[in-house]
């Protein structure tokens, strides 16, 4: 009889044993697969903000490939205001809102039927660095 009492407070100690041991296995790769999760999203996001500091540091560089990326996007459109959305972060806001007030020109909107696919071909550009200035001359 003390036998049997002994053996089952031993099991009982080893099955909690066990159990805890089990937890604790599982507890720590929980913790391990957050953490790689975790730096994987960090070393998403800094790849995102070097990728937006990029994109921002070309933006506020005038150069010869800025304006045609532009004129294509101003120039090519299917109908009057298509555009658009694709033009407006090229623009200030007041010029934006001024586009968009020309478009909405009574003259621009008789004839806004007869403007249909609108695509740029080339353009001769001067770009000048020092007044962060550019003229284009170009054919539709």
């Amino acid at each position: 009889m003390l036998n049997k009492v002994k053996t089952k407070s031993l099991i009982s100690v080893g099955a909690v044993a066990v159990t805890s041991f089990i937890l604790m296995m599982g507890y720590t790769a929980g913790q391990h697969s957050t953490a790689k999760q975790s730096r994987k999203e960090i070393e998403l996001a800094a790849a995102k903000l070097v990728e937006d500091k990029q994109a921002e540091d070309k933006a506020s560089i005038l150069s010869s490939d800025t304006v045609k990326e532009f004129l294509t996007q101003y120039y090519t459109k299917e109908k009057l205001g298509e555009n658009n959305t694709r033009i407006q972060p090229y623009m200030t806001e007041s010029a934006y809102s001024q586009e968009l007030t020309s478009q909405n020109d009574t003259m621009n909107q008789v004839y806004k039927d007869y403007i249909l696919d609108y695509h740029f071909e080339k353009a001769d550009i001067f770009v000048n660095q020092i007044t962060n200035q550019a003229i284009a001359r170009f054919c539709q």
